[in-house]
């Protein structure tokens, strides 16, 4: 198993997930790792917001 130190991991693709990891790059993170089942905001966000 080939694994991987991330300083900050986010474990689902919905808004606050997006949002979460959007604003830290934004603030000058450079290390984000968004992981995501399927396609992003295609959960709960989805069926709640209809993006």
């Amino acid at each position: 198993m080939n694994r991987q130190a991330v300083k900050h991991l986010i474990i689902g693709g919905g808004i606050i997930g997006c949002s979460i990891a959007y604003h830290l790059t934004r603030n000058g993170e450079k290390d984000v790792t968004l992981l995501e089942r399927a396609n992003l905001t295609e959960g709960a966000t989805w069926h709640a917001a209809g993006l």
